[in-house]
């Protein structure tokens, strides 16, 4: 991620206003992109919900994925704008790994309304679609992808969590391109997400059995000596 330096080591984009960032960011999970600018920006994901406290993750280096960067990058330049849209299509394993707690939390805090279409088709994963028929990519690609369009209005006064609309989009991929041209933000059928802490997904999660589950032990309290698999 080379940014071109402007006056005082910023960068040149920093003097202007951003409303729109989109594309498709590259997936590096290796990033070699590790500019002090950048990675001081990516602070921010690197906290537990809330803000203030160090992310409580012994590996946590998903976080340094190029298409991360992006996202805080973009995320950055429309704060700083006060309003705007931010339109990717990325890897899509910040929506459910508890990992990405931190940076969901923070995306939850800047914009009011995020909108999560996912293309699945993760054969990493080897994801089927729910009547179990073949699940492809829209990409030549084995991580499952996502889009995301966040949407921040001009603030009046204070502000609560973004409201995250979610979609899914299984099948093969000539019936995803089709649905993809033939649709609209207005016309997807989006399932509006309840805020469930501390992970925050960006994924329906059912959590009508989860005081049940909770009422058990943690495996790190049975095995309180672990290490990475």
């Amino acid at each position: 991620m080379a940014i071109p330096r402007g006056e005082r080591g910023q960068p040149h984009k920093a003097r202007y206003a951003v409303m729109v960032a989109f594309g498709n960011p590259p997936y590096s999970g290796e990033s070699t992109n590790k500019g002090d600018y950048i990675m001081g920006l990516m602070g921010s994901y690197k906290k537990e919900p809330g803000g203030k406290i160090k992310l409580q993750e012994k590996n946590s280096k998903w976080l340094n994925d190029d298409y991360v960067k992006f996202i805080r990058l973009g995320e950055h330049y429309i704060e700083k704008n006060g309003e705007g849209v931010m339109a990717y299509i990325t890897n899509h394993s910040y929506l459910d790994n508890p990992t990405f707690r931190g940076m969901r939390w923070h995306l939850l805090n800047t914009f009011d309304d995020i909108y999560i279409l996912d293309l699945h088709g993760n054969s990493l994963k080897k994801e089927t679609a729910p009547d179990g028929s073949a699940d492809v990519n829209v990409f030549d690609i084995q991580q499952g992808v996502s889009i995301i369009i966040a949407v921040k209005k001009k603030s009046k006064g204070r502000k609560k969590l973004a409201t995250v609309h979610h979609a899914d989009l299984y099948g093969k991929r000539a019936k995803k391109y089709e649905i993809l041209t033939d649709n609209t933000i207005q016309s997807i059928k989006w399932q509006v997400l309840d805020h469930q802490e501390p992970h925050f997904f960006f994924v329906p999660k059912d959590f009508n059995t989860l005081s049940e589950y909770q009422k058990g032990f943690a495996l790190n309290e049975l095995f309180p000596i672990n290490s990475v698999g």
